[in-house]
């Protein structure tokens, strides 16, 4: 056999090995992925019929406004910065425990980020119904004038009524006997609504520009505020 032979023979063989090794890594990456659905799927089973997940129920427990600034720009325009502390109570009707991080949500009104909500992170252990959770709502030069003027303009029913929305994602995961399950997402949506009429609105808008001042009020007058929350998990 010549050496032109010989090489020919060679090449053939190598395209052979090439194309088994090609053909047994696209049969290993196929096994890979089936049994990565496979350990998903048993998972998934396993948190719907043994684990059986119920959304965990936060409540309004106690309001508080610790500081407020009111100013005016250009004789008529009025900035408010605020920080309101909120004391939520959470409860976790679940097997297992959910352990949040610390995260910021935002509110938004008329579709524009106005305040932050700083949440800190937390433990909700399982079956548990009396968690306390301190977080704060900030604002920063929030333009009064604007949002009232907005808010008086509304079609009835809701003239007169400041509309706002919480968003934001807080990471968590689900955790028993000190060992983390599966991390998740908890998406936070929450309508709000308040009376321009109520007492403190006008007691804000009734300050004196310049004028600091701390003011506490009943939890009561607010548990109406927020309205339509919902909480939903996804991975």
């Amino acid at each position: 056999m010549d050496v032109a032979s010989k090489n020919s023979v060679c090449f053939y063989c190598h395209g052979l090995c090439n194309a088994y090794s090609f053909k047994r890594s696209c049969f290993l990456l196929f096994l890979f992925f089936l049994f990565t659905i496979g350990i998903l799927g048993i998972a998934s089973l396993i948190i719907v019929f043994i684990i059986k997940p119920q959304k965990p129920v936060f409540s309004l427990k106690t309001v508080r406004l610790d500081l407020y600034e009111l100013n005016a720009h250009s004789g008529s325009t009025l900035f408010l910065s605020s920080v309101i502390t909120l004391i939520l109570n959470a409860q976790n009707h679940n097997k297992v425990g959910i352990s949040y991080r610390p995260s910021r949500l935002h509110v938004y009104f008329e579709g524009l980020p106005i305040g932050t909500i700083r949440v800190p992170g937390f433990l909700q252990p399982p079956h548990s119904s009396n968690v306390t959770v301190p977080t704060r709502i900030l604002f920063n030069c929030l333009n009064v004038t604007n949002i009232l003027a907005v808010a008086s303009m509304q079609n009835e029913p809701m003239k007169n009524k400041i509309q706002m929305r919480i968003l934001g994602d807080v990471k968590a995961h689900l955790c028993a006997f000190h060992v983390t399950l599966f991390k998740i997402k908890v998406a936070v949506a929450c309508d709000i609504n308040i009376d321009i009429e109520k007492d403190i609105i006008k007691n804000i808008y009734n300050m004196r520009p310049g004028e600091k001042s701390h003011v506490p009020f009943s939890p009561t007058n607010l548990q109406s505020v927020f309205q339509k929350c919902s909480v939903d998990f996804y991975l």
